[in-house]
């Protein structure tokens, strides 16, 4: 954690032993998609507390993929902006860039995909299926089985592109919230877009709820890591003049994110150093435990399949849902259930 804090700029004093690991903190800062950012970090501590040459250097060859990675990304995630923007559509990201630029050092914050969403620039069409069809136009394959979001990948980069930012089938809270994070961005008239590209930021409100959202349900369905905290922190410090905290707070309430984001929000202190552990309490201590699980991910397991792995998840996450849900475990599973049987293909309206 030492070695994040110095990644991202923070000042403190280092403690570190002389018989750490590396091979181990290494493995251990790539699970929590942190290791480039460690990386920063060691080169922040004295010269003697530094890992021998064969260590840091297998460090720096993996930080190096990933530069590189991020480059082909950015690349052609500006390429396929261009496509849409030439047949008038805006192209949001979620998260990503928008995430990344807030760090100091932008390339160094993992990214797998790019999640998008689209919005006609004029007239009223649907956005998000002729995004699909210039996809496929170009030859390539695309995955729409799922109703929140097709998939495709493009050279160098998975793409999410969202019919729906959340996942709300079968809730009506969130599904509340899917039609302000909509409106939010339909009322967006700025010119908000990445240097030279057309990827567009949304309005920060909307990155600032989906970033809470995001976390809460890898939380709850798979488990959170490390750099799902950091993320908010950065994002939060780098935009807080810009956010109306007490707007904020009033969705955070309203769409039951509540128990869950106050912990959250304390373990992202800690992870900076602005708490002590003695500072968390026992809830926080349970949240912590679980960031540093393995995480049980299922989003290969698709249709049927895939329903029951994320049921199984729900049920051996039933002690989140007494500590940090606004809902009970049965009412989850109650609520996937529901939306698998009689909302197959959900709509707003």
């Amino acid at each position: 954690m030492q070695l994040v804090r110095l990644g991202v700029g923070v000042p403190k004093e280092v403690t570190l032993n002389g018989d750490i690991n590396w091979a181990d903190l290494q493995a251990l800062a790539e699970q929590q998609g942190l290791l480039a950012v460690a990386l920063d970090g060691i080169d922040k501590i004295p010269q003697e507390l530094r890992p021998q040459k064969k260590d840091i250097l297998q460090w720096i060859g993996v930080a190096l993929q990933q530069e590189s990675q991020y480059a082909v990304q950015q690349k052609t995630a500006a390429e396929m902006a261009l496509l849409f923007n030439v047949n008038a559509m805006k192209t949001y990201v979620l998260k990503g860039v928008v995430v990344s630029e807030c760090y100091p050092n932008p390339i160094h914050r993992y990214s797998s995909d790019l999640d998008c969403f689209l919005l006609p620039t004029v007239g009223d069409f649907d956005a998000w299926s002729l995004g699909n069809d210039l996809i496929k136009t170009n030859g390539y394959s695309i995955e729409t089985i799922f109703y929140k979001n097709s998939t495709f990948f493009l050279p160098g980069l998975m793409v999410e592109n969202h019919r729906y930012i959340t996942p709300f089938r079968g809730n009506k809270k969130l599904k509340n919230l899917e039609i302000v994070l909509q409106a939010m961005i339909l009322k967006d008239g700025r010119e908000d877009r990445f240097e030279d590209t057309w990827l567009y930021r949304p309005p920060v409100m909307v990155t600032a709820l989906f970033l809470i959202e995001h976390a809460y349900s890898h939380f709850l369905h798979e488990g959170l890591t490390w750099k799902h905290v950091l993320d908010w922190m950065m994002f939060k410090q780098r935009h807080k003049t810009e956010i109306d905290w007490v707007e904020f707070y009033a969705f955070i309430e309203e769409f039951g994110f509540k128990k869950f984001y106050d912990s959250f929000h304390k373990l992202g202190k800690y992870l900076l150093g602005e708490l002590t552990i003695e500072e968390l309490s026992q809830k926080d201590l349970r949240m912590l435990e679980d960031i540093w699980a393995p995480l049980a991910i299922n989003e290969t397991a698709r249709g049927f399949k895939g329903k029951v792995a994320l049921a199984g998840n729900t049920w051996r996450a039933r002690w989140k849902y007494h500590y940090f849900g606004d809902i009970s475990m049965i009412h989850a599973l109650w609520i996937q259930v529901k939306g698998f049987l009689f909302e197959k293909h959900p709509t707003l309206d």
